[in-house]
């Protein structure tokens, strides 16, 4: 495993070269917060214990170091995301009447309540916040008066200079990280200069870094010991390397002389290293030109089932699915490997949803812990391409299953919102307004525990007004006035509020088979149970309230008072 050869590495530097001052910490810049996890882990079982070190991610850490570094730097940039998009919010209404934003002028047609806006305006943050590092060469332009790279948005310029000037009038830093990348590198290079920096930096396993981020790790790397601990499939340079789908596109686009076989001009390599390989090979090359001193740690592959053959394959740079040149040879060919019949080391499941892929997973994980007494769920790491899809589907499969099938598990990188419950619910209560209110998604809130708590409902309370609501029909919708919402005819049956008339009706009426006021009695509520129908009336009366504050506009004061009301009135908090 490459990480487990960086690992070693690692600690094999901090033994030999123990931090002297008893203040400092060891600085080790991951991709993610799982990865950290996992190495405080194993740096712990390396070395007994792990102490005094810090996981800070790339981008954070590089902005500290600006601060300690430049005068007037704040802590946290007035060019990031979420001040963007307010400031952008702001500014875009006075330029739509400019010919260079006619497009986004049809788009915000007929947007009342400016919500079109807003989403826009976060995605054009996220896109400028992109641009200042990946295209720091373009801000700069366009704050000089250019417009590079604008042929086909060209309203993105204007919208940036009226974002940095709009910056200026506030009063705020202009910093931002466009613009410090060169001004940090001309800083550490000026042998007075008094820079705050760690007493070394370890960058261990990040699959790619942006070339202003290598270029302010190389000028740090004059003061202190930087450490770039990179994972690298291949020992040999492969670089030049293009995958075939590649050279067919440029043959078709490129040239039409007769005969001309562009294969012969291109190295192709291994196929799966020159088709999913393009972001590692382009930070590759970054890091050769860095001209770094480097250290080589290639572990060589015994080829003893599928997986190890491919990796060796790609370690050492072969295409052994290529045909050999002359058709006597064939039967001979080296391309061909026998393989066992119980060749498990690559799989591939389909499945028809994503909780049977977890159930897949679950089973798997059981026969490869039955298989391997040595295996422990700590060196199992399973990849994802979006987690907070995945998590409902973990925590169900995993976090229900029996005591003798029962894996420890933990999900990491979601953020605080899809990882705490209270948050999730508290704003699906503010997006009440511009919900259908169905069964699932109203119990879904009830169930919370704080939520429970704050109404006097236990499990078993919770359990049974939930067979009231399937018994009395409740479907979606709060009332006829909330459904005509969503232009549908003003219509109260199977509504929240026509079933908890209809629960009211059965407690005052009993069973009975006529009608009151147009609606049947449900008359299974009864006795001591009116107690758990009047909680039931309170949380409806709490989504009213949510259905009617959470919309049009108010002042920050007046939606921090509702806020709070919806705090109190929804939540009753352990210690």
């Amino acid at each position: 495993n490459a990480l487990d050869v960086l690992k070693d590495l690692l600690v094999e530097l901090i033994r030999r070269e123990p931090l002297t001052d008893p203040f400092a910490q060891e600085q080790i810049l991951v991709q993610s917060p799982g990865m950290a996890q996992w190495l405080k882990l194993e740096l712990a079982q390396a070395q007994g214990i792990a102490a005094s070190i810090d996981f800070p991610l790339p981008a954070s850490f590089l902005w500290k170091s600006f601060s300690n570094v430049l005068a007037g730097v704040p802590e946290r940039s007035a060019f990031n995301k979420e001040a963007m998009t307010w400031k952008l919010m702001e500014l875009l209404p006075t330029l739509l009447s400019q010919p260079e934003f006619a497009d986004l002028q049809r788009y915000l047609t007929d947007d009342p309540g400016r919500f079109k806006q807003y989403q826009l305006c976060g995605k054009v943050a996220d896109i400028f916040d992109q641009y200042l590092v990946y295209r720091p060469d373009w801000i700069a332009d366009w704050e000089q008066g250019g417009a590079m790279s604008a042929e086909a948005q060209p309203w993105q310029p204007i919208l940036w200079r009226a974002l940095v000037q709009r910056t200026a009038e506030q009063g705020q830093p202009h910093w931002h990280r466009g613009n410090m990348f060169s001004e940090f590198v001309q800083a550490l290079g000026q042998r007075n200069a008094q820079a705050e920096l760690p007493t070394r930096l370890f960058v261990f396993g990040i699959s790619a870094l942006p070339q202003n981020y290598l270029e302010a790790l190389s000028a740090m790397g004059q003061r202190i010991d930087v450490h770039l601990m990179v994972t690298n499939p291949c020992r040999y340079y492969w670089g030049e390397i293009i995958d075939q789908a590649q050279i067919a596109r440029m043959s078709r686009s490129w040239f039409d002389k007769p005969g001309t076989d562009l294969s012969s001009y291109f190295e192709h390599g291994n196929p799966l290293l020159a088709s999913m390989g393009k972001l590692g090979r382009d930070y590759l090359v970054q890091l050769q030109e860095l001209k770094a001193p480097e250290i080589e740690a290639f572990v060589d592959v015994d080829r003893d089932s599928l997986l190890h053959h491919m990796q060796a394959d790609i370690l050492a740079l072969e295409d052994r699915a290529r045909l050999p040149s002359s058709p006597e040879s064939f039967d001979s060919s080296h391309h061909k490997t026998p393989l066992a019949s119980d060749d498990r080391s690559i799989q591939l499941h389909g499945c028809h949803s994503a909780l049977r892929e977890v159930e897949v997973l679950h089973d798997q994980l059981l026969a490869m812990f039955a298989a391997n007494p040595d295996l422990s769920p700590r060196d199992v790491i399973v990849m994802m391409p979006d987690v907070a899809t995945y998590a409902p589907y973990i925590s169900a499969v995993f976090g229900n299953a029996p005591g003798e099938r029962y894996i420890p598990f933990s999900i990491s990188d979601r953020s605080a919102q899809q990882e705490n419950p209270l948050l999730q619910s508290f704003l699906r209560f503010t997006a009440l307004s511009s919900s259908r209110m169905t069964v699932s998604e109203v119990l879904e809130l009830l169930e919370v525990p704080a939520v429970l708590r704050r109404f006097g409902l236990d499990q078993a309370g919770f359990h049974k007004l939930r067979h009231w609501v399937a018994e009395v029909n409740i479907r979606w919708g709060l009332d006829s006035d909330q459904r005509s919402q969503w232009d549908l005819p003003a219509f109260e049956q199977n509504s929240w509020q026509f079933g908890l008339q209809r629960m009211l009706a059965g407690y005052a009426l009993g069973a009975s088979d006529q009608l009151w006021s147009g609606i049947a009695p449900y008359g299974e509520v009864e006795g001591l149970e009116a107690d758990l129908l009047g909680k039931l009336a309170d949380f409806v009366d709490l989504l009213t309230f949510c259905n009617s504050a959470f919309q049009g506009e108010r002042s920050p004061q007046a939606w921090l008072e509702l806020i709070n009301q919806l705090l109190e009135r929804a939540y009753q908090p352990e210690e």
